[in-house]
Parts: C-alpha cells; structure tokens; sequence
C-alpha cells in the first residue's frame, strides 16, 4: 500500500473515531439530561402520592382523561396501574393518546419496583416501549405503580443518532478529501525523489530533484539529496577519469620500460652467445646496460612518487622560505648546464607552507624542463610576487614557445611533446607530472602558457604562509 493511501486511511480511521467517541458522550449526555427531567417530575409525583393520594379511586379520577368525541384525542404523559392479588388489574390509565394508547407497563415487573423503592425502567408488556416507573402498595394493600413512558427520550436520541451518521459519513468524506489533497501536494517532492531515483539507478547520474522548497522538510531532504547525487556524480566520473588514467598508465609505463628491458636482454643475449668478442665490445655492452638500468630506476622511482602523491598522507605544516628555495635550485641548475642563464626576480623572502624537499623538486624540474626543450643560451627567468593572500612563481624562457595544443595536456603522465618519444628530447614525461601531483598536493595550482613576446611560461600558485598555523598538508 502506497504512503499516500497509508495517510488518507489512518486520518480518515482517526477522524471516524473521534466523530463515534463524540456522538456516544452526546447521545449519552442528551438521555441522562431528558431522562433526569422525567425522573424530577417522577418524584415530585412520589411525594404527592405518599401525601395526600392515598385512596387510589381519588387518583385515577385525577389522571383520567375526559374524552369528548368533538375534541381532537387528549394525550396523557404518563400511565398508571394498580393491581391486586394474582396480579387482577383493579385500575388502569394508559399513557399516549386517547384514540392510540400505549402499551401498558409489564405487570410481572412490579413487585421487584415496590421492593426498590426507588425510580426504574421497567419494560412495557409488548416489550415496544421502555417508562420510567415507581411503585408504591396502597392502603388497601394493592400495588399501584406511575410510569412516564421514554418513547419520546428514545426518539430524541435516534434522531441524534442519525444525525451523527449521516454527518459523520459526510465529514469522514470530506476530509479524506481534504487529506487526499494535501498529502497529494505535500508529497509529490517524494514521487518526483522516487523518480529520480529510479533514473539514476537506469543510469542517468545527472537527474536532480526539481522545485525544491528549503523551507519544508521534505524540501531540505530533496536539497541534501541533490547535493548527494553531485558528489556521487563526482566520485563516479573521477573513479572513470581515474581508471582511465590508470589504463593509460600502465600502457605508458610498459611501453617505457620496454624499450631499456630489450636493450638489457639484448646485450645479455649477445654476452651468453659469445657475440662479443673482444674487450671493447663487452666494455659497450655493460655501459649500454648500465645506462638502460639508470633509466629505468629513474622512471620506477618517478612511479613510486606518483604512486605516493596520488595516496596522500597528512603531514605537519613547515613555513618555507620559496625564495631560498629558488635561488638554492637556480645554483643548481646553472652548475649543471651553464649555457642557460637564468635570472630571479622578486622578494628575497616568500614564505609558504608545505615539504621543502618537494618545493625544492617542483623548482628544479621546471628549471629541467626549460633546459630540455629550448635552445643553448636561452634566458630562463623565475619571478615571485605575492597577490591576494597567494604566492606566484613564473617559470618563463625567451625559447620557441608551446604548441595550443600541448599547454593543457602539458601535465599529463608520460606525455612528451615530441611525439616520437626520442630520448633526446626529454625523458619518459614524468617530471611535469609530478610537478603538478606536488602542486596539488600543497592546494595549489599549475597551468602553462606563452608569455607574448617571449617563449612557454609555467605559473605556480601557492597559499602564502599562515602564522602558528597547525594545518596539515598532504603529500
């Protein structure tokens, strides 16, 4: 069963009771009133009869009507009877009308009316009628007994009740109604929810939930479920981009070290076979294979720091002085090739938080990648400034420039821009990468560019150092 009929069923079920809880207490309520009022003029009737009635001839001559054919009937409110012994009926008055008397009171119930002493509700003979009665044994030792018949209580209260059903099945309509309605409109965020969420699961990750109210709790739910589904959309097209990643990865590293492993097992090959017959030879044939080893040492240790920097891990904070930095890998880049100068511009004191170790290998590997692909004498400059509460590094050269094509995959794992992949052109493409991955890592950014009227430039953008701060960062 749907919600929405779940609600509309248990308000209409409530409301059903609550109209039955009602009628009973007033239809209770309503015959206790008129049945004490009967019982008032009962017992002033009592008091009289004990008083002053005393023969019972004087008291049927008081209660008879006088019935007169050219008068419309008389009716009498109440009935009296008084028997004898063996129960011989002596004297009778029947109440109700003249032409349509009532039944009388059922004689078999007045000895246990006497005995009480006290008013009660006796039957009528045929049963079709209830009084109000009292008995009383008069000074003949007959029974006597008044009664007030409750015809007219009895209708009063079927006529409540009626129209406690009929107003009750009305009410109970309308407000199902009524619920029906306005569980309708307060629920349809919930069946637009369910929809959504059954496009998602066919695989339509970019369904939301529409017309969300933040005022209502069922809008705040649609709106914490949307934020939800983003980042579930997130997860799922990192966990693809990352498994993409992952594809090209491996099939990059394979076939990079492909290339040093033939060149090992070839030169073994030839060892084994006796190829080399002389001294020469072999001498070639191990600097080949210690190179090709160096290679890929290189490019494994290049592979275990991806490998870490793609699953971080909280380190304490330390202020770094960039510009030390800098200078300390400008030294460095100068002893080894000299005929690439390179200038610095900017404060002698920058300071940021993060692994100076890192920083240090972001700074070099830029300086690298200059030398690498621009042309002996060309100039490098590195700048820092301080903008916004950032640190910015421009790495620019006066070289050839970078490619449209090649600035946005500049940072990507083994890609070179020299598609032949020729050592002399660079390594296996994992420096940039990994400047980029450290970058990150810092929460900071990279991108790549031309610098108009000069070569690439490589931007590097950093949070300055906050003081006392306790903040982790992960490498």
């Amino acid at each position: 069963m749907r919600l929405q009929t779940r609600l509309v069923a248990t308000f209409s079920i409530l409301l059903l009771t609550v109209i039955a809880l009602v009628g009973v207490i007033v239809v209770r309520s309503t015959r206790s009133v008129l049945t004490e009022s009967i019982d008032e003029d009962l017992r002033v009737t009592q008091i009289g009869i004990r008083e002053q009635f005393i023969n019972s001839d004087d008291l049927l001559q008081r209660v008879t009507l006088k019935v007169d054919p050219d008068r419309p009937p008389v009716k009498s409110p109440q009935a009296l009877v008084i028997v004898g012994v063996q129960d011989r009926v002596i004297t009778v008055q029947p109440s109700g009308f003249t032409n349509a008397p009532d039944p009388l009171p059922d004689i078999e119930s007045f000895p246990a009316l006497v005995a009480s002493g006290d008013i009660e509700t006796i039957p009528s003979d045929d049963g079709s009628i209830n009084y109000r009665a009292f008995g009383w044994v008069t000074d003949t030792d007959e029974i006597g007994v008044w009664a007030i018949p409750l015809s007219e209580v009895d209708d009063a209260v079927r006529g409540i009740i009626r129209t406690f059903l009929i107003t009750g099945a009305g009410v109970a309509v309308l407000g199902a109604l009524a619920t029906w309605f306005a569980v309708r409109r307060e629920l349809r965020p919930v069946d637009r929810m369910v929809d959504t969420a059954t496009a998602i699961a066919a695989g339509d990750l970019t369904q939301r939930v529409q017309d969300v109210n933040s005022s209502t709790e069922l809008g705040r739910l649609g709106t914490a479920l949307n934020e939800m589904l983003v980042q579930i959309e997130d997860a799922i097209v990192q966990e693809q981009a990352a498994k993409e990643r992952l594809a090209d990865f491996v099939a990059d590293a394979s076939h990079e070290l492909r290339t040093p492993i033939a060149a090992v097992l070839g030169y073994s090959e030839l060892y084994r076979s006796g190829a080399l017959a002389d001294d020469d030879a072999i001498d070639n044939a191990m600097r080949r294979i210690g190179t090709e080893t160096s290679r890929m040492e290189r490019l494994v240790a290049d592979l275990l720091l991806l490998a870490r920097l793609d699953h971080p891990q909280a380190m304490e904070p330390v202020s770094v002085n960039l510009a030390a930095v800098v200078r300390d890998a400008v030294t460095d880049s100068q002893a080894i090739d000299a005929d690439h100068p390179i200038t610095v511009v900017g404060s002698d004191s920058v300071r940021v938080n993060g692994d100076e170790q890192r920083l240090t290998q972001v700074v070099a590997n830029l300086l690298a990648n200059a030398r690498t692909h621009t042309p002996k004498g060309t100039t490098v400059t590195v700048t820092l400034r301080e903008n916004d509460g950032q640190v910015v590094m421009d790495v620019i050269d006066d070289g050839p420039g970078l490619p449209e094509k090649d600035a946005e995959k500049l940072f990507e794992r083994f890609y070179r821009i020299d598609s032949s992949r020729s050592r002399a052109s660079g390594g296996a493409g994992l420096g940039l990468a990994i400047v980029a991955a450290i970058v990150a890592a810092h929460d900071g950014t990279i991108e790549a560019g031309n610098e108009e009227g000069r070569g690439a430039r490589v931007t590097v953008t950093l949070p300055v150092a906050r003081q006392s701060a306790r903040q982790g960062v992960s490498l």
